[in-house]
C-alpha cells in the first residue's frame, strides 16, 4: 500500500475547554490509476521473434518457388520424329520456341493457335517428312518474297492486309518454322493471309474463321512449295497444285 495514502491517527480528545484544534493538512490522495508500466522485450526475446518471422515469411515463400521448381517444362511436339539431340530434333525445338515467342501466339482461328495448328497439320503429319521440315528450316526471306509489283497490288486492294489478325497468324507460322524475321517476312509478303493471289481477280480477308484458317495453312504450305521445298502441298492437301490444292483448301478437305 502506498504511504502517502494514509493519515496519521487522530490525537485523542481531552475533556477541557474546547480550543481550536491544529492538525497537519492530510496529503491529497491521488484517485488516478496508476500509468501501466512499458513494456520491454528482452534482447533474447526480441531476437527470437524477429527469426520467428524472419522464418515464417520464408515458410510462406517456400511452397510457391517450390511449386514454381516443380511445374513440368511444356513438351516439345514432334518428339517420335527424333530425339533433342537429333538434326530433327533440335529443328522441332528451334520451330517451336520462336512460335511460343512469337507476339502472335496468344491469336486464335477457329479454335486454332499457331502452335496447335502447326503441330497438328505439320509435325503429327506423317505425310510430311523429317527430310522437308529440316529443309523448311534452311529457307531464306528471299526464297518467300513476294515482287514489289505485287506487293503494290495487295496493298492497293487491301490497305490494311499487314493489320489483319490472319497475316499475323500465317506470318508467325511461316517466321517460325524457317527463322525468318517475322517483321521482314511481313514486309516482303503482305499478301500472306489473304485468299487468292496478287495478280489475279480472286484476292481478299476472308470474313469466316474457317477460311481464314484454311488460307492461312494454304499459304504455309504453298509458299513453302514456291521456294523449293517440294511435296508440301501434297503433304498437307493430297495433291501438289496450287490451285487444285487452294481448292481442296477451300472446302475443307486435308490429311491432317
Amino acid at each position: 500500500m502506498d504511504p502517502i495514502s494514509r493519515r496519521p491517527a487522530a490525537p485523542a480528545q481531552v475533556a477541557t475547554t474546547p480550543q481550536a484544534e491544529t492538525r497537519p493538512a492530510a496529503a491529497p490522495v491521488n484517485t488516478a490509476a496508476p500509468a501501466a508500466p512499458a513494456k520491454t522485450v528482452a534482447p533474447n526475446a526480441l531476437e527470437k521473434l524477429q527469426r520467428s518471422t524472419f522464418v515464417g515469411q520464408v515458410t510462406q515463400a517456400a511452397p510457391a518457388a517450390q511449386a514454381a521448381q516443380a511445374a513440368p517444362a511444356k513438351p516439345i511436339p514432334g518428339a517420335w520424329r527424333g530425339g533433342p539431340d537429333t538434326p530433327v530434333g533440335k529443328a522441332i525445338a528451334g520451330m517451336i520456341e520462336r512460335i511460343r515467342a512469337s507476339e502472335a501466339s496468344g491469336i486464335q482461328i477457329k479454335g486454332d493457335t499457331v502452335e496447335s495448328l502447326f503441330t497438328r497439320a505439320i509435325l503429327d503429319n506423317k505425310h510430311v517428312s523429317n527430310e522437308q521440315l529440316l529443309a523448311i528450316s534452311q529457307v531464306k526471306l528471299e526464297q518467300l518474297a513476294t515482287s514489289p509489283e505485287d506487293r503494290a497490288k495487295v496493298l492497293k486492294k487491301v490497305p490494311n492486309a499487314r493489320e489483319l489478325p490472319v497475316h499475323k497468324f500465317t506470318v508467325a507460322m511461316l517466321a517460325a518454322a524457317t527463322g525468318v524475321d517475322p517483321k521482314a517476312l511481313s514486309e516482303a509478303c503482305p499478301d500472306l493471309g489473304l485468299t487468292g493471289a496478287p495478280g489475279t481477280p480472286i484476292l481478299y480477308a476472308a470474313e469466316t474463321q474457317k477460311m481464314q484458317r484454311s488460307t492461312a495453312l494454304h499459304d504455309f504450305t504453298d509458299y513453302l512449295r514456291g521456294a523449293g521445298v517440294k511435296g508440301m502441298n501434297k503433304a498437307v492437301w493430297g495433291v501438289e497444285n496450287r490451285v487444285l490444292s487452294a481448292l481442296v483448301s477451300a472446302v475443307g478437305g486435308g490429311r491432317y
